[in-house]
Protein backbone atom coordinates (compact mmCIF):
# COMPACT_ATOMS: atom_id res chain seq x y z
CA UNK A 1 0.00 0.00 0.00
CA UNK A 2 2.76 2.42 0.91
CA UNK A 3 4.65 1.58 -2.26
CA UNK A 4 1.56 2.35 -4.35
CA UNK A 5 1.09 5.68 -2.56
CA UNK A 6 4.74 6.62 -3.09
CA UNK A 7 4.49 5.85 -6.81
CA UNK A 8 1.25 7.85 -6.99
CA UNK A 9 2.97 10.70 -5.15
CA UNK A 10 5.80 10.80 -7.70
CA UNK A 11 3.29 10.83 -10.58
CA UNK A 12 1.31 13.65 -8.98
CA UNK A 13 4.50 15.64 -8.40
CA UNK A 14 5.54 15.26 -12.03
CA UNK A 15 2.10 16.27 -13.32
CA UNK A 16 2.02 19.24 -10.94
CA UNK A 17 5.37 20.49 -12.24
CA UNK A 18 4.17 20.15 -15.85
CA UNK A 19 0.88 21.90 -15.07
CA UNK A 20 2.64 24.83 -13.41
CA UNK A 21 5.07 25.19 -16.30
CA UNK A 22 2.25 25.14 -18.88
CA UNK A 23 0.24 27.88 -17.21
CA UNK A 24 -0.22 31.22 -18.88
CA UNK A 25 2.19 33.82 -17.54
CA UNK A 26 3.02 37.46 -18.09
CA UNK A 27 6.26 36.84 -19.94
CA UNK A 28 7.65 34.00 -21.98
CA UNK A 29 5.92 30.88 -20.73
CA UNK A 30 5.79 27.22 -21.62
CA UNK A 31 2.09 27.51 -22.49
CA UNK A 32 2.98 28.51 -26.01
CA UNK A 33 4.53 25.09 -26.59
CA UNK A 34 1.05 23.54 -26.85
CA UNK A 35 0.61 25.06 -30.28
CA UNK A 36 -1.12 28.08 -31.63
CA UNK A 37 -3.89 26.95 -33.97
CA UNK A 38 -4.35 23.24 -33.36
CA UNK A 39 -5.29 23.48 -29.72
CA UNK A 40 -7.57 26.50 -29.92
CA UNK A 41 -10.68 24.49 -29.19
CA UNK A 42 -9.43 23.03 -25.88
CA UNK A 43 -7.04 25.76 -24.81
CA UNK A 44 -8.61 28.99 -25.98
CA UNK A 45 -7.32 32.21 -24.46
CA UNK A 46 -10.04 32.34 -21.81
CA UNK A 47 -10.38 28.59 -21.27
CA UNK A 48 -6.62 27.99 -21.02
CA UNK A 49 -6.37 29.79 -17.71
CA UNK A 50 -9.47 28.18 -16.31
CA UNK A 51 -8.55 24.61 -17.31
CA UNK A 52 -4.92 24.89 -16.19
CA UNK A 53 -5.92 26.62 -12.95
CA UNK A 54 -8.43 23.89 -12.14
CA UNK A 55 -5.93 21.15 -13.06
CA UNK A 56 -3.25 22.75 -10.90
CA UNK A 57 -5.68 23.08 -7.99
CA UNK A 58 -6.77 19.46 -8.26
CA UNK A 59 -3.16 18.25 -8.45
CA UNK A 60 -2.12 20.44 -5.51
CA UNK A 61 -4.98 19.18 -3.34
CA UNK A 62 -4.27 15.55 -4.24
CA UNK A 63 -0.57 16.15 -3.49
CA UNK A 64 -1.39 17.49 -0.02
CA UNK A 65 -3.88 14.71 0.78
CA UNK A 66 -1.45 12.05 -0.40
CA UNK A 67 1.32 13.64 1.69
CA UNK A 68 -0.86 13.54 4.81
CA UNK A 69 -1.84 9.91 4.21
CA UNK A 70 1.79 8.88 3.68
CA UNK A 71 2.86 10.74 6.81
CA UNK A 72 0.23 9.10 9.02
CA UNK A 73 0.98 5.64 7.65
CA UNK A 74 4.72 6.01 8.18
CA UNK A 75 4.30 7.52 11.65
CA UNK A 76 2.54 4.35 12.79
CA UNK A 77 5.67 2.41 11.88
CA UNK A 78 7.83 4.95 13.69
CA UNK A 79 6.34 3.98 17.07
CA UNK A 80 8.30 0.76 16.85
CA UNK A 81 11.93 1.08 17.87
CA UNK A 82 14.92 -0.87 16.69
CA UNK A 83 15.92 -1.32 20.31
CA UNK A 84 12.68 -2.91 21.52
CA UNK A 85 14.11 -6.43 21.28
CA UNK A 86 17.51 -5.60 22.78
CA UNK A 87 18.77 -7.19 25.98
CA UNK A 88 18.46 -5.06 29.13
CA UNK A 89 21.35 -2.92 30.27
CA UNK A 90 23.85 -4.69 32.52
CA UNK A 91 23.98 -4.07 36.27
CA UNK A 92 26.47 -1.48 37.54
CA UNK A 93 30.06 -2.57 37.99
CA UNK A 94 31.50 -3.25 41.45
CA UNK A 95 33.58 -0.07 41.31
CA UNK A 96 30.40 1.96 40.74
CA UNK A 97 28.68 0.30 43.69
CA UNK A 98 31.69 0.93 45.93
CA UNK A 99 31.81 4.59 44.91
CA UNK A 100 28.12 4.98 45.76
CA UNK A 101 28.66 3.30 49.16
CA UNK A 102 31.61 5.60 49.85
CA UNK A 103 29.54 8.68 49.07
CA UNK A 104 26.72 7.42 51.31
CA UNK A 105 29.13 6.82 54.19
CA UNK A 106 30.66 10.26 53.78
CA UNK A 107 27.24 11.86 53.70
CA UNK A 108 26.00 10.06 56.83
CA UNK A 109 29.15 10.29 58.93
CA UNK A 110 30.30 13.70 57.80
CA UNK A 111 33.92 12.59 57.66
CA UNK A 112 35.99 10.98 54.98
CA UNK A 113 36.47 7.40 55.96
CA UNK A 114 38.24 4.98 53.71
CA UNK A 115 36.16 2.17 52.34
CA UNK A 116 37.69 -1.16 51.53
CA UNK A 117 38.39 -1.20 47.79
CA UNK A 118 38.30 -4.96 47.49
CA UNK A 119 35.44 -6.44 45.52
CA UNK A 120 32.47 -7.36 47.66
CA UNK A 121 31.37 -10.40 45.81
CA UNK A 122 30.15 -13.18 48.02
CA UNK A 123 31.84 -16.52 47.58
CA UNK A 124 29.41 -19.40 47.92
CA UNK A 125 30.22 -21.78 50.74
CA UNK A 126 31.45 -25.17 49.74
CA UNK A 127 28.61 -27.57 50.15
CA UNK A 128 28.84 -31.27 50.64
CA UNK A 129 26.64 -33.53 48.60
CA UNK A 130 23.40 -34.45 50.24
CA UNK A 131 23.65 -37.46 52.45
CA UNK A 132 21.74 -40.44 51.27
CA UNK A 133 20.32 -42.75 53.83
CA UNK A 134 19.81 -46.34 52.89
CA UNK A 135 16.21 -47.30 53.08
CA UNK A 136 16.14 -49.64 56.06
CA UNK A 137 12.43 -50.26 56.15
CA UNK A 138 10.59 -51.47 53.13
Amino acid sequence: MITFLIVLHVIICSLLVVAVLLQFGKGAEMGAVMGGGASQAVFSSSAKGNFMTKLTSILAISFMVNSIILTTMKSRDAKKSLFDNEAPVAAPLNSDVEAMKKKELEATSGSTTEVNNSPTTAVPAASAPAATEPNAKK
